[in-house]
């Protein structure tokens, strides 16, 4: 139901039945939008308080509920503030996680403390691929934020999911969006998909295009957007496949053996349509796509009927996302090879060294 919900809020272009359908919603995203109005109105007035940390702060964020690309370009930005010498730490809400102390450290850049159901998925996957890193998660993130100073003596903070996070000063404010459906049909939660008015898009310092597609150019997607802050700077990342994971294997294999290979797919992504559009660019043949809710946790009843489907379907293998696969555990070999796809995120073109150049000067630090 919840699937079948966002599909409908996310779609830019809706029917009169989905129109229809959705009406009642209305009142709540008025009501909604009041409340989120009056809390900007309560920061911005200092009635209600914004903490500093000593370090640089660096929030990235969006204006939607999801699938955007947040996890991946966080891991892209640690990594090229790391790669410069610069102690790094990240700090999450730690959403869905079972964690409920003031804050928790999943990963002190070389050992991992909290599981998936403990911090999230996406905290847990942040921590396996983020060497030299901190991870911790903590709903107070200036408390996590000021551990992380403390304990870590992190030169810059990175606020994953924090662009509405605003009980934190932040030297830049990254905002992300999904180049290919930007704001779902434009409308806020829960008749559509945004967290904010788009006029708080003026709260950015800088916008990255995620998920942009070869020969895509700004002011062609700047066309197709039309909803941009003025005088932002702005760019563009996409999804690089890298490699495929094999269950119970060390070493990972090149994607480009999904070439003509059955497979049977699953997610639960705020937007599973990328990852369904990537295995076909592939060359993968996807005999049925299962699409479970964002952030859903897989129990065995999960698996057992996935692993029953692609059994009786012909499927060589399934095969799930790095996010998805954070959440799944196996008591005992699966009984067909089970593949995780992993990707990186890339600046497009000449991008990334424009970036690069933006963000450390922003921050005053040497590149």
């Amino acid at each position: 139901m919840k699937s079948f919900l966002h599909r409908l809020i996310s779609n830019p272009e809706e029917s009169r039945f989905q129109k229809i359908l959705l009406a009642p919603l209305s009142l709540l995203a008025i009501l909604y939008g009041w409340v989120v109005g009056i809390r900007i109105f309560l920061y911005r007035k200092g009635i209600f308080r914004t903490r500093s940390l000593r370090c640089k702060v660096i929030s990235v964020g969006n204006i939607t509920l999801g699938g955007t690309g947040k996890t991946p370009f966080v891991i892209l930005l640690a990594e090229m503030i790391r790669d410069k010498g610069y102690r790094t730490a990240v700090l999450s809400r730690g959403y869905k996680g079972e964690y409920t102390g003031p804050f928790g450290v999943v990963s002190d850049g070389e050992k991992t403390f909290l599981d998936a159901a403990q911090a999230g998925d996406e905290p847990y996957l942040l921590a396996q691929k983020l060497k030299g890193v901190p991870i911790l998660v903590g709903k107070k993130r200036w408390v996590s934020g000021q551990f992380a100073g403390e304990r870590f003596n992190s030169h810059v903070i990175i606020l994953d999911d924090g662009f509405q996070h605003l009980g934190l000063k932040r030297d830049i404010n990254v905002l992300l969006l999904d180049s290919q459906n930007p704001f779902g049909n434009g409308k806020l939660f829960p008749r559509g998909e945004l967290r904010e008015p788009l006029s708080q898009m003026a709260r950015a310092d800088v916008v990255v295009l995620t998920k942009a597609q070869e020969g895509d150019n700004i002011n062609s997607l700047g066309k197709r957007l039309g909803n941009f802050p003025k005088g932002v700077p702005i760019f563009r990342t996409s999804y690089k496949p890298r490699e495929i994971r094999v269950w119970g294997e060390e070493e990972g294999r090149e994607a480009s053996i999904l070439g003509g290979r059955k497979v049977l797919a699953f997610a639960g992504l705020a937007r599973p349509s990328s990852f369904q559009k990537t295995l076909s660019s592939l060359g993968a043949e996807v005999l049925k796509f299962e699409v479970f809710p964002d952030h859903h946790p897989y129990g065995p009843g999960d698996l057992e009927r996935l692993f029953r489907e692609a059994i009786r379907s012909g499927a060589e293998a399934l095969i799930t996302t790095e996010k998805d696969m954070a959440r799944v555990r196996f008591t005992s070999a699966p009984p067909l090879p089970f593949w995780t796809l992993v990707v990186s995120h890339e600046f497009q073109g000449g991008d990334g060294p424009l970036f690069a150049e933006f963000l450390f000067r922003r921050l005053d630090l040497k590149p």
